[in-house]
């Protein structure tokens, strides 16, 4: 049986330090899948006809990244569970009834917190952020049964409603909010949902330690700030890059249709070559 040929891409603004198309030409090799991937960097009165032309040139589906992940939300015919309680999307394809949603990170990060080796549950756990990925984050701890999940946010407004939307699926963990600046009361769980290592230079403002687990939404080539700093102070971490990484498997099995075992088996293979060559793909 021939394999198939998935044409996909990214939409978001901006795209400048997106290694997507490397994550999947490094796929594509392992696999033996073809993969056409583009990025679209797309301005948002235009969101919609570029969602329109990738249908019409026969793409499978494609990638949501900032900031459209809770936009494309209302777009949905159809969304998996964290999509719906997150209100945030990151892997779309075109179905016959129309778009399908799956949350990428969410699963991602669900998957990276149990391959740890320090499980979150019954612990105290900080989010720097309020967007979508900060949702996303939200969901994989409630989900992992985390005692209490506080999100530190500039954006307070943005950080009470996810708060409350989180507090609605999953009740026995507590979601509050508190300020960027002041990290709330001993957690041993810190995750950045922001652009600052990415985008922007910096760190969210905490001191993960020994025991801690220090999770990076954010991703960089030499690696961030804050995930070089955890790691050395001895918390247990999981970069951006092993994250992108699951995201490219789950975003590739959601298109293809092909069995997860015979694309999950290669993230380990995959995530070695981008850290190898980021920019190029581990060529």
């Amino acid at each position: 049986m021939q394999a198939p040929h998935v044409k996909a891409g990214l939409f978001g603004q901006p795209l400048s330090k997106s290694l997507s198309p490397g994550i999947f030409a490094i796929f594509a090799r392992l696999t033996g899948v073809k993969i056409s991937y583009e990025l679209r960097e797309v301005p948002p009165d235009h969101l919609a006809g570029a969602i329109d032309g990738a249908r019409a040139e026969g793409w499978a589906g494609f990638n949501v990244t900032i900031p459209y992940k809770a936009k494309v939300c209302a777009m949905l015919a159809i969304a998996d569970p964290a999509v719906k309680a997150a209100g945030a999307v990151n892997a779309v394809r075109f179905g016959r009834g129309g778009l399908e949603g799956l949350n990428t990170d969410a699963r991602a990060l669900l998957d990276a917190i149990h391959d740890s080796g320090v499980p979150a549950a019954g612990k105290r756990a900080a989010i720097f952020g309020a967007g979508g990925a900060a949702a996303s984050a939200g969901w994989a701890l409630g989900r992992s049964s985390a005692a209490a999940v506080t999100f530190l946010a500039r954006d307070a407004a943005a950080a009470g409603r996810l708060a409350s939307r989180l507090s609605a699926a999953f009740p026995r963990t507590i979601f509050s909010t508190g300020a960027f600046e002041a990290p709330c009361d001993k957690p041993s769980v810190f995750i950045n949902a922001t652009p600052l290592g990415m985008y922007a230079s910096g760190r969210p403002p905490c001191a993960p330690g020994p025991g801690d687990l220090a999770v990076d939404l954010a991703y960089a080539a030499g690696g961030t700030e804050f995930a070089a700093a955890s790691a050395a102070a001895g918390a247990a971490t999981v970069d951006g890059l092993e994250l992108l990484v699951r995201q490219a498997a789950l975003s590739l099995k959601f298109w293809s249709g092909l069995p997860a075992g015979d694309i999950v088996k290669f993230t380990g293979e995959a995530l070695a070559l981008l850290r190898k060559d980021p920019q190029n793909g581990g060529s």
